[in-house]
């Protein structure tokens, strides 16, 4: 990253808490509204080029699923044009509304901070490709996975004609993760696995042939946090990469799963790691580089990531994984049927 460390903990900070509003940002209402001004203040700031157009908000109007009633939506799309504009552009995502009338902020407003971070750092157009940096509008329920969601309309509606070389998506990625607050059947496994906290999930590496050593060539390059990467049908539909995911566009999503304050009013800055999110802002940064030199593209045939996921995993979780393991009477997988029934074990 072109920012210092401690800078970039402030742009992310800063970004965070102008986004994490008491009066949250839920669709239609008041927050909504200046977070919406914020974000188009900002995107000029940076001196984005609008997607299309002289502005960066592409509206729709569509009915609310809970009323009926007419009502209007805004995707914020903007472009750091590449040097070569006719190669397959890269795509940074994020949605910006809440959940609640209240901060959500990491939900999302984490992983809107990390794209406004990513925008400044390539800004100055080192890329080949375009980035299209893209906030999302309307990912939370009513709306998730319905005809209003953000990521599904700006997806049918105006990207029909586009291989993207490469789509990352992030959704909850503030956090320490605790993998008690998963569900994981292994009592004190927090206390027995301490870098934990240090986790952030990727999805998606089986997307793209090239994808496997990106993720894996980023991680080693990145301190301060673990990737821990799997599948995207062991998740399922979580936030807005499905929409690009659908349509078989080369998409990593990255996440720290859904922690005790997920859609509650205490998801405030109180809980959030700045330090670990701007470890995630480089990690973002270097894979997005790596994406931007690749042929890039999604291929016919999708990769067998097992031996790569169990490579990242045993590094994520440390070396206590085996003995653990061993105590559960369960072996490291080699193939992927062992993988599948690892992870039914563990959640």
């Amino acid at each position: 990253m072109k920012l210092s460390p401690r800078n970039l903990i402030q742009r992310l900070t800063a970004d965070t808490a102008a986004l994490a509003m008491p009066e949250g940002r839920r669709v239609g209402q008041p927050g909504h509204a200046k977070a919406l001004r914020y974000l188009t203040q900002r995107l000029t700031e940076l001196k984005l080029t609008p997607w299309k157009g002289n502005q960066f908000a592409l509206t729709y109007e569509l009915p609310h699923p809970n009323t009926g009633k007419p009502q209007e939506f805004t995707n914020l799309i903007g472009v750091i044009p590449g040097k070569d504009r006719t190669l397959p552009p890269l795509l940074l995502g994020a949605h910006y509304d809440s959940v609640i009338d209240a901060p959500c902020a990491d939900d999302n407003a984490t992983s809107v901070a990390l794209n406004l971070a990513i925008a400044e750092e390539f800004a100055a157009g080192e890329l080949e490709r375009d980035l299209i940096i893209a906030l999302f509008d309307a990912e939370e329920p009513p709306h998730f996975l319905g005809k209003t969601m953000g990521s599904r309309r700006f997806v049918e509606d105006h990207c029909q004609d586009i291989a993207f070389a490469g789509v990352i998506v992030s959704d909850l990625i503030g956090h320490d993760l605790k993998l008690a607050d998963l569900g994981v059947a292994i009592p004190g496994v927090d206390l027995l696995l301490p870098q934990v906290g240090k986790i952030v999930f990727v999805l998606g590496a089986e997307s793209d042939a090239a994808f496997p050593e990106i993720v894996e060539e980023a991680a080693a390059e990145t301190k301060g946090i673990k990737v821990f990467p799997t599948l995207s049908r062991y998740i399922g539909a979580p936030s807005d990469h499905m929409a690009f995911e659908q349509r078989g566009q080369p998409t990593l999503f990255l996440s720290c799963a859904q922690g005790r304050y997920y859609h509650h009013e205490k998801d405030n800055l109180d809980w959030i790691n700045f330090k670990k999110l701007a470890h995630i802002t480089e990690f973002v940064a270097a894979c997005l580089r790596k994406i931007d030199a690749s042929p890039g593209g999604a291929t016919a045939e999708r990769p067998d990531t097992v031996d790569f996921e169990v490579r990242l995993i045993r590094e994520a979780v440390g070396p206590l994984l085996p003995l653990l393991m061993k105590r559960y009477g369960v072996a490291m997988p080699t193939t992927r049927q062992e993988m599948d029934a690892l992870i039914k074990l563990l959640v």
